[in-house]
Order: structure tokens, then C-alpha cells, then sequence
């Protein structure tokens, strides 16, 4: 079993996760995620890496042009293998429209990949293509 030290397990998350999603790397930020992995955004559970997430993920980058994620800090539980981060989102759509939020992410790796990922941003929303 694989198990990230503290150093990494920041690294997967603030630039495997948050900086490939900024950058549109659909392939590298799905690589993050167990098979089996659930991606849980206000209201809503994608599940499955290959299935639920990158559905999900193909939505929002279709959906937001522009995508930019400032990681405020992140606490890590190296024995538990869990995450916090606080972050800064800003999103643009096609039409030019932004639109601001601070947010949280909860992760929890298994064999030094993400298996839960919840996602809240004080909008409500996580910038997903609507339901």
C-alpha cells in the first residue's frame, strides 16, 4: 500500500488537482483519482474516476473557459491519509460573465490516490455545469 507523506500529499492536491483543472489537463487531474473514487460537489456525487468524475469534470471545463484556483492553505493528516484546503475560485463563462467564491475541499486518499474528494464553495455551488 502506498502512502503519501505530508509533502506529497499537498503536492497531489495543489498541483496534480487544483493547478491541472486551472490548466485544463483532464488526463493528469483524473490520474489523481482512484478507479473507484467519488467526487462529491454541493448537491451532487460523481462517482467513478473513469465514469461519474470525468463527466462531471468534461462539464466543467465546457462550461467555464477560464478556471483559477488560489489554495489558501491546506492542512494534512499524514497517518490518515486526509486533506483540508481552503481556496479561492474564480470562474469565467463563455459569455465573459465571472464569477467569485471561496471554497473547501475535504480529501481522502487511498494507495496515494484521491478516493474522496467533497468540494463546498460559500456560493453553494462548486462551478459545475448545472444537474
Amino acid at each position: 500500500m502506498v502512502r503519501l507523506r505530508r509533502a506529497q500529499m499537498i503536492n497531489l492536491v495543489e498541483h496534480s488537482y487544483f493547478s491541472n483543472i486551472d490548466y485544463r489537463r483532464l488526463g493528469t487531474v483524473l490520474d489523481c483519482f482512484a478507479r473507484d473514487a467519488v467526487l462529491s460537489v454541493p448537491g451532487r456525487d460523481h462517482r467513478g474516476r473513469d465514469s461519474g468524475i470525468k463527466q462531471y469534470l468534461e462539464g466543467l471545463l465546457a462550461a467555464h473557459p477560464l478556471i483559477r484556483h488560489e489554495v489558501i492553505a491546506c492542512e494534512a493528516d499524514e497517518e490518515g491519509q486526509r486533506l483540508a484546503c481552503r481556496f479561492t475560485l474564480r470562474l469565467e463563462d463563455a459569455e465573459g460573465r465571472v464569477r467569485k467564491s471561496a471554497g473547501s475541499a475535504a480529501f481522502r486518499l487511498v494507495n496515494g490516490k484521491l478516493a474522496e474528494v467533497a468540494v463546498d464553495c460559500d456560493d453553494g455551488d462548486a462551478g459545475g455545469p448545472p444537474a
